[in-house]
């Protein structure tokens, strides 16, 4: 993950959400896998099934029901997908972070907390821990360029947040 920080890059370590970890996802997306590979198979099953009955009024059935459940199945699969972390833009100009969601082209906004907003500004030789609105960690930055670093505190310093 990198932070961009008005041309200057950072090395970030990955925000971890504050919540507790009670693995409730995870069985949601192996059991929406699971079911939606189930469809998949059933799409299949029904046209390669053995005894399956080929007369011109089941045809049509057969053919709507495996379309939609083919496209449940895909819907389901899709789902299983777990999204990649978003990217952490740290602006010193405009005195704000945002994390942003990158897919392609495309580019959303998740979130933007501006620098006065920030409920505590953790700083310790070269990394800056910097905690949004409820105490979340939105961003835990290692900068490895003094320049960049310096930008970053003086900043912070104006937002008057160190």
């Amino acid at each position: 993950m990198s932070v961009t920080l008005s041309s200057v890059n950072f090395q970030t370590i990955a925000p971890q959400p504050v919540r507790a970890v009670d693995g409730g996802r995870m069985i949601i997306r192996s059991l929406m896998g699971l079911a939606g590979a189930a469809l998949m198979m059933t799409a299949v099953g029904l046209w390669i099934a053995p005894g399956a009955s080929w007369s011109h009024d089941l045809i049509l059935m057969k053919l709507l029901l495996s379309a939609v459940s083919g496209m449940a199945g895909v819907a389901m699969l899709q789902g299983v997908v777990r999204p990649g972390a978003p990217k952490v833009e740290i602006d010193t100009i405009r005195h704000e972070i945002r994390l942003v969601r990158m897919q392609g082209r495309d580019r959303w906004v998740l979130d933007r907390c501006a620098f006065a907003d920030l409920t505590r500004v953790d700083n310790s030789g070269t990394h800056v821990q910097l905690w949004g609105k409820n105490e979340t960690l939105l961003a835990e930055v290692a900068a490895a360029d003094r320049v960049a670093h310096r930008s970053l505190v003086t900043a912070l310093r104006v937002a008057g947040k160190l």
